[in-house]
């Protein structure tokens, strides 16, 4: 039983890599195809959508 809760663990830490990685992927695409000005504007509009 205690095999199978650290797999679990396991793939939980795995998938939560992935998506941060996927995160900081595409900020920097972003950053590249709109230049730090643009980015940024999008980023706070996000945060104020959001919020």
């Amino acid at each position: 039983m205690a095999e199978l809760a650290r797999s679990r663990g396991s793939v939980w830490n795995w998938g939560a890599g992935i998506v941060a990685l996927l995160v900081v992927a595409a900020a920097i695409g972003l950053w590249a195809r709109h230049g730090a000005a643009v980015f940024f504007d999008m980023l706070t509009a996000g945060l104020a959508y959001c919020f």
